[in-house]
This record gives structure tokens, C-alpha cells and sequence, in this order.
């Protein structure tokens, strides 16, 4: 009895011990539960400081003053710090490109601006790497310069080109100051005018540019010119010879056997398209003889040969030409017939 009493308390209290763990596992699930997700939300959360490298796109804002002669590097690499919950949620699309503003920084050694990369919240840029470059730049400039009109063929064969013009006559460009320099004229692109016989007036563009040079108040079209060209037809001659025997006789019924012109060399003078019309007549231009009677019985009688257009000649061709000399003035006495020597 002795021994029994001994080993029994000692058994109650082991017993106890392990009646208290199992109570204290099986009960109370969902309080325990929620223990273990913040005692992993606080290990996440102070967790050391983590970090890791992105390449991410550089984007560089132009100078318009200023034409670079050396190319930036396309990307950068960039080293982020922070706690590793938040570092590890980041992509590279997340941090967006990193900015070069070129109106701001000066020639030499590229310097990127840490700050020109937006950073997410919880993580702050570690270091900023790319490939070393010296930046060097070129003044951009703007000067006016002539335009040539590009013609291409020959009028007609019985006309010339008398004149031509652009509207405007120059047009301004921008661009680096070496290429600005080196350029020497504009052009436009090619006017044909083969075979034209009229004055032309059309919009034409302007050639394109070398490249660096751009054309100013053009937006993103080449601009146009106004083309003139006044053509006009050439001038010539041509000699006709006119028979005036039958015409002075009938206009002469006095003058018997004196002897009268049988025929007036004269000139029709114009312009060559005219001049084909004419030649293409049997008789363009007729005499018409005009007699004036002497105010003294006995006196000569003043004659005026005159030089006319036939019927078979247009109108619009007559306004073109003209007949040298237009009349002959003769004098026909009991001597015979005579012309005053101013008048020949």
C-alpha cells in the first residue's frame, strides 16, 4: 500500500501534462490559425532587405536647337533595394523607361539623373548603370535658298520660251549647321513641256531633302510652288511675189502701151505658226490699186498700189502678221510711170 500511494500522484501529473497539450492542439483552430498567417505576414514583412536588377528602356526628349551627333544607349540597368516582398512583385513594365531630356544636360560624358526614374512605392534605386558615351551636339540653323525649276523638253519647234519664274523664288530650311552650309539650292521636280505652245501655270512640289535638312511652314508635306512660263511663238519672214500687171491695167485704162510693174516683191512678217497658215494659200494677199485724179488738167496721176489680205485668210491669222511695205505710191504721167524714191 505504501508503494501504490507513491506512484499514483506522480502518474496524475504526467497525465495531466498530456491531457494539456492535446486540449491545447485540438481547441480553438481558428484563433490558432490566425496566430500562424500574421506570424508569417510579420516574417515576410521585416524580412532583410532584398536586391535586384531590371534593364529598362531609356527615352530621350530631343533638343530642338541641337542636333545630336552621338546615339544614347537604348536601355539602362538599374539595381532596387527594398524589403523582399515588394522587390519581388516588380516588373520591368512596372518601373517605365528611364529620361534623357537633351534641352538640359551638356556636351560631354552622359550624366543620367537618378531622379529621371520613377520609382514604386517601397523600393528605392540602388545604382544606375549604362554604357559610358560622350554626348556631342551640332547647332541647328534655318536659311532661305533659292528654288530652280527642273524643265524638261522644248516647246514646240515655231515657239520659245520666252520666260519663267517660281512663286515663291526661295523657301526657308532648318537643319545642322554643316549640312545647312554644304546645301546650295533647291528644286523642283521635273515640268515637262514638251511640245507646248502656250503659257504654263501650274503647282509643282520641291524636290526632296538631303537628309538632316527639313523645310520650314511645311508641316509633313513637301511643299509647292507656283510655276509660270510665258511661251510665244517665234518670229520670221517670208518674201511673196505679187502680180500686179492685170490689176494696174484695169485701174489704168489710159496708159496704153507705158509700160507698168508686172509684179512688187513684199514681206510678210509674223510669227512662224502664222506664217505656216499662210504659205499653205494660193494667194494670200492681193494688190488693190487706188487712183487719185490730178487737180491740174493735164497733171500725173498719184496711184497708191496697196498690199490687202485675201478672203482665204482668217481674221485671228491677220492680227498676227504684217506686210512690208503695206503700199507702193506711183506717179503716171505723159512720161511715163514713176515711183517717188522715198517711197520704194
Amino acid at each position: 500500500m505504501v508503494g501504490a500511494s507513491k506512484t499514483e500522484p506522480r502518474a496524475t501529473g504526467i497525465t495531466r501534462v498530456i491531457q494539456f497539450v492535446i486540449k491545447a492542439a485540438t481547441e480553438n483552430w481558428g484563433t490558432k490559425i490566425t496566430a500562424f498567417l500574421l506570424a508569417v505576414v510579420v516574417f515576410i514583412v521585416t524580412r532583410d532587405e532584398v536586391t535586384r536588377s531590371f534593364t529598362i528602356p531609356l527615352r530621350v526628349i530631343e533638343d530642338p536647337q541641337r542636333v545630336r551627333l552621338t546615339e544614347p544607349p537604348t536601355t539602362v540597368e538599374v539595381r532596387l533595394r527594398g524589403p523582399w516582398a515588394n522587390v519581388n512583385r516588380l516588373s520591368a513594365e512596372a518601373l517605365g523607361p528611364a529620361t534623357l531630356d537633351l534641352r538640359e544636360v551638356k556636351p560631354g560624358p552622359m550624366s543620367l539623373d537618378p531622379g529621371s526614374v520613377v520609382m514604386p512605392r517601397g523600393v528605392v534605386l540602388d545604382t544606375l548603370e549604362y554604357d559610358p558615351i560622350d554626348l556631342r551636339f551640332e547647332a541647328v540653323v534655318e536659311r532661305s535658298f533659292p528654288i530652280m525649276a527642273v524643265v524638261v523638253g522644248q516647246v514646240d519647234a515655231d515657239h520659245q520660251l520666252v520666260a519663267s519664274r517660281v512663286e515663291p523664288d526661295s523657301w526657308p530650311l532648318r537643319g545642322p549647321a554643316s549640312a545647312v552650309e554644304e546645301f546650295e539650292r533647291l528644286h523642283t521636280e521635273p515640268i515637262e513641256i514638251d511640245g507646248v505652245r502656250d503659257d504654263v501655270d501650274l503647282r509643282v512640289e520641291l524636290e526632296p531633302l538631303p537628309a538632316g535638312l527639313e523645310f520650314v511652314r511645311s508641316g509633313d508635306e513637301r511643299p509647292s510652288v507656283r510655276f509660270v512660263a510665258e511661251v510665244a511663238p517665234i518670229a520670221d519672214e517670208i518674201e511673196l511675189l505679187i502680180e500686179t500687171d492685170a490689176v494696174l491695167r484695169e485701174a489704168l485704162p489710159s496708159a496704153g502701151e507705158i509700160e507698168l510693174p508686172a509684179s512688187e516683191r513684199i514681206s510678210v512678217r509674223g510669227p512662224k505658226p502664222a506664217l505656216r497658215e499662210l504659205r499653205a494659200l494660193e494667194a494670200p494677199v492681193v494688190p488693190v490699186v487706188e487712183v487719185e485724179r490730178p487737180s491740174a488738167r493735164g497733171g500725173p496721176l498719184s496711184i497708191t498700189l496697196r498690199f490687202d489680205w485675201s478672203s482665204e485668210v482668217p481674221e485671228s491669222t491677220r492680227a498676227q502678221l504684217s506686210i512690208v511695205p503695206p503700199l507702193i505710191r506711183l506717179r503716171l504721167s505723159a512720161s511715163g510711170l514713176e515711183a517717188p524714191a522715198e517711197d520704194r
